[in-house]
């Protein structure tokens, strides 16, 4: 291959590249601004990790429950209270999410295919982690098909945990 041409493929590569992360980006913006705000229970996991820095694991209550999925991912239904804390109520597949509930994609647990809620590790700033270890709720923004992303935590009272 001429050397021209090779430049050219390696640019236009490049610009693919940007392209898609651009607009995954974006996406997360748009679902981070407009995405429904749900609640998800913590349950008891390891407060940080000392070898890899400043991060909480996290697991969910939710996922302690006996829903088993028979693919590699899929939707739960939610049941949100007044404060918004979302409780299994049901699989996705059995019908749309009715007032007061929320759909909510999860993964397949590889060992024992129960449902798996992503992500589990919470990044904060060093020096913050007496401030989270006060953590009982994953916050998310949840579009409609069930897609979320985590954008912080909350303490027992459901108030977002603000770093100082």
């Amino acid at each position: 291959m001429r050397p021209m041409m090779r430049r050219a493929l390696f640019l236009a590569t490049g610009l693919a590249v940007l392209v898609t992360l651009g607009w995954s980006v974006r996406d997360f913006e748009a679902l981070m601004a407009s995405g429904d705000v749900v609640l998800l229970e913590l349950a008891p996991a390891d407060p940080r990790s000392l070898i890899q820095g400043d991060y909480m694991r996290l697991a969910y209550a939710v996922e302690r429950e006996a829903i088993h999925l028979d693919a590699p991912a899929g939707t739960i239904i939610l049941g949100l209270d007044e404060r918004r804390v979302g409780r299994f109520r049901r699989l996705g597949g059995t019908g749309t999410p009715g007032p007061g509930e929320k759909a909510f994609r999860v993964s397949r647990n590889v060992s024992d295919a129960r449902a798996m809620v992503e992500p589990h590790s919470f990044l904060f700033q060093e020096g913050q982690a007496d401030l989270y270890a006060k953590a009982r709720y994953g916050i998310f923004r949840v579009d409609a098909s069930g897609r979320h992303l985590l954008v912080g935590l909350a303490d027992a009272d459901a108030r977002k945990i603000e770093p100082r």
